[in-house]
């Protein structure tokens, strides 16, 4: 069984390395083969059974992904008014005036589609409940995430999610409610009207969410700087429904039914207790599972607990291994997609450290083994695959959570699940319940926010060679060795390519450029021998998301960034001075430059002025534009930058200009102009790109900041033909992802992150 769960995870994870969806003609030939090999080929050769499993993993991972694109939102619907019906499918999150919610498509412009969607309005935020059918006038957009080196991919989110497009709802009287009925999706509904009790009953407080986040799986209103917190400590883990909180219930249920249990003796005849103690248990698994929408820890643990339970029944003896695998198949089958998932990595490597690490050896006596040695075992197995899926370490883990973990599991999870259940009876008596639990919380957050200010409390590290990782792995595992092993010492040998780690740099007068994929925005970085230079920082989009922390700071660590040497924001509109301020939170910035410095305040900066100059490992740097007599002219404001290396290649960085600063910049400048790369004047909009200025500086490459169907249509047809006319390369980063392009002395190397890193869920439409 063990090795042919793995097989099987391999042939999944087989799939997921294709770069376009194998035709539907191999599911016929995957799973022939398959079947002809594992009922008539392995009697008399065993070992093609795995062969088999492999197959038959590929085989079902291939039937599902054809199962979600059997619908595909047209390409003549996108970015058009549409109408739909079906039913809102999970409890809808409301911040910053928008509700955001799933919902079950059934019908689009009246013809029949089945699929699940992504919506947000701010024209209905009220009467919105799980399990209402409704009708609606949209407008949708297929899946499309950033894509840039280190950051997050949305995109296979949403495949293992089964979300097959995204949109917003309209104002239109087609807009209505079609039917609302209890039984329609029941347990969403149930969910959502213990959210909404809970929020009337607790007052908001830095804790109150994660009452809401440990009794519901509902995390969309927490903000960054809480799950930072949580992140420096490595304690994220504690504040979703997961493993450990269903293991601390289930077992607690176990001794309790089987305690009571046994004081009746008619019930001990008929049942014996610890068979009544395990069924009660995995309903307790099951109900709080249910609650948490069925996330995959909380299937992983349902599972293991239903194979203790037949172990108990059956009074047959189950190793710990075996029903690892017996969990793993079982999550593989009901969505093989989840091994896109970092849940699904670390709910399965965690339980796999434990077993590791605490089987098979001596059990002592002590305090240390019974309660230290599994956390020891978990903070240490655990390095190499959070660098490489967060890229950071916690180096106070070990002390917070021998903190939080009995704290959460012991108090706060029962209180809160007692005062869940008591509301069905009592508000009151639930709600004061529910108060306890969240103030006993907020003790351990005051705990831990400590612990996370620690100058010292976490490792930022990311190591973009899996092979690296790798290697620190098998170190790990030589290291777990039991007590006994000779040359566990050597497992540290294994470690040193981790420790050691040198990232990539340019060599001394040559210049890495990358422009980052922000969306509708703007940031790119230059990075020298020494030295790194941030011009603009995306955009900020409502109080929990901007694009300083999801896509500038993971790539500044995936370059091995420790510092900012200068900051530049050209102007003061969002898309390009909006993730700054995080910037300023995660990396010492030795200096800022901008049109608008007041707009950085509290952090201090100067402006940006037309004939600053300075060198880093001779590569040269110069603002051309603005004057001092242009400081206050908005877009027409924006810091300008030319950026020369010791080869005399170009980069020309422009903001948001438009015609009239151009203007300035062909006049004072002209032939001077002339550039390898630029970045589009104000994302190619037709308000810029004036003929003189194109001609002047004459591009080898263009390249627009833009989002994927953008309102503004950028960029501008007559914006695209100028530069073609010059037949200069242009690229889009909606379609090219973060644009890499490192100069060396004769060379010019481009690479699209975007094409060279795409997979199957990327280019959802180009089967073969």
């Amino acid at each position: 069984m063990r090795s042919w769960s793995l097989a099987f995870l391999c042939g999944v994870l087989l799939l997921q390395q294709f770069t376009f969806l194998p035709a539907q003609y191999w599911l016929i030939i995957t799973g022939a083969a398959a079947f002809l090999i594992e009922f008539f080929l392995v009697k008399k050769y065993f070992y093609l059974r795995y062969l088999a499993a492999v197959l038959f993993g590929f085989f079902w991972g291939l039937w599902y992904v054809h199962a979600l694109f059997s619908w595909n939102l047209p390409v003549d619907l996108e970015g058009k008014p549409i109408l739909i019906k079906g039913y809102i499918s999970s409890i809808p999150s409301i911040s910053d005036n928008r509700a955001t919610f799933l919902f079950s498509l059934k019908t689009i412009q009246d013809h029949p589609a089945h699929a699940i969607i992504k919506l947000s309005s701010q024209n209905i935020l009220e009467n919105l409940r799980a399990g209402d059918k409704w009708q609606w006038q949209v407008k949708l957009k297929r899946i499309h995430g950033l894509m840039n080196p280190g950051g997050f991919d949305y995109e296979s989110f949403a495949l293992q999610a089964g979300i097959r497009a995204n949109g917003y709802v309209l104002k239109s009287s087609n807009n209505r409610l079609l039917e609302s009925h209890w039984y329609h999706d029941f347990f969403n509904r149930l969910r959502q009207k213990l959210k909404n009790k809970i929020e009337m009953i607790l007052p908001k407080s830095d804790t109150s969410p994660w009452i809401i986040a440990l009794a519901l799986g509902e995390r969309e209103n927490i903000s960054e700087d809480k799950w930072e917190v949580l992140r420096n400590t490595g304690t994220n883990h504690l504040m979703a429904i997961a493993g450990l909180h269903i293991g601390f219930m289930a077992s607690f249920i176990f001794f309790v039914t089987s305690f009571f249990w046994r004081q009746i003796p008619k019930l001990t005849l008929m049942i014996p207790a610890q068979f009544a103690g395990g069924f009660f248990a995995l309903a307790m698994a099951i109900l709080y599972s249910a609650l948490a929408g069925f996330s995959i820890p909380t299937q992983r643990a349902c599972f293991m607990l239903s194979a203790a339970l037949i172990m108990l029944v059956t009074r047959r003896t189950i190793l710990s291994w075996q029903g690892w695998c017996i969990a793993l198949l079982a999550v593989l089958i009901v969505n093989p997609l989840c091994v896109l998932t970092t849940s699904f990595w670390l709910s399965f490597i965690s339980v796999a450290l434990i077993i590791y690490g605490v089987s098979g050896r001596l059990h002592e006596k002590n305090v240390w083994w019974k309660s230290g040695r599994v956390q020891f075992v978990i903070v240490l197995g655990l390095i190499p695959l959070s660098i490489g899926l967060f890229q950071q370490f916690s180096l106070v883990s070990f002390l917070a959570n021998s903190i939080a973990i009995p704290w959460v599991g012991f108090v706060i999870v029962p209180l809160t699940l007692f005062g869940c259940f008591i509301l069905i009876f009592s508000v009151k008596a639930g709600g004061f319940i529910l108060l306890l639990a969240d103030k006993l919380l907020a003790i351990l957050w005051k705990i831990l926010s400590w612990f996370s200010h620690l100058s010292w409390a976490s490792w930022y590290i990311m190591i973009p060679d899996t092979g690296v990782l790798l290697l620190a792995c098998v170190g790990m595992i030589i290291i777990l060795l039991p007590k006994g092993f000779s040359g566990k010492f050597f497992g540290i040998f294994w470690l040193f390519p981790l420790i050691f780690y040198h990232y990539p740099a340019p060599q001394k007068g040559n210049v890495w450029f990358t422009l980052l994929d922000v969306g509708q925005g703007l940031s790119a970085v230059l990075q020298t021998k020494n030295h790194i230079l941030v011009f603009d920082a995306g955009g900020k989009f409502g109080a929990n998301y901007d694009m300083g922390e999801s896509v500038v700071s993971p790539f500044l660590r995936s370059i091995g960034a420790k510092k900012i040497d200068m900051l530049v924001v050209s102007h003061p509109d969002n898309d390009h001075l909006g993730g700054a301020k995080t910037l300023f939170h995660y990396f010492p910035i030795l200096n800022a430059r901008s049109s608008t410095p007041d707009r950085l305040l509290p952090f201090s900066s100067q402006y940006c002025l037309r004939g600053e100059s300075w060198q880093w490992d001779n590569v040269n740097f110069k603002f051309l534009y603005p004057p001092p007599e242009n400081l206050n002219l908005d877009n027409n404001s924006s810091c300008v930058l030319l950026i020369t290396d010791q080869a005399h290649h170009h980069i020309l960085l422009t903001g948001d200009i438009e015609k009239f600063a151009e203007k300035y910049l062909t006049e004072h400048d002209g032939k001077n102009l002339s550039a390898d790369i630029i970045v589009a004047p104000h994302h190619g909009s037709k308000t810029s790109a004036m003929s003189e200025f194109v001609d002047d500086i004459n591009p080898r490459y263009v390249l627009f900041p833009v989002g994927y169907l953008n309102r503004y249509h950028f960029p501008h047809a007559s914006v695209v033909k100028k530069y073609q006319q010059i037949n200069a390369n242009l690229l889009e980063t909606d379609k090219s992802g973060a644009v890499q392009i490192k100069f060396s002395k004769d060379t010019l190397l481009l690479s699209e992150y975007r094409r060279d890193h795409y997979r199957y869920w990327n280019f959802t439409d180009g089967l073969e």
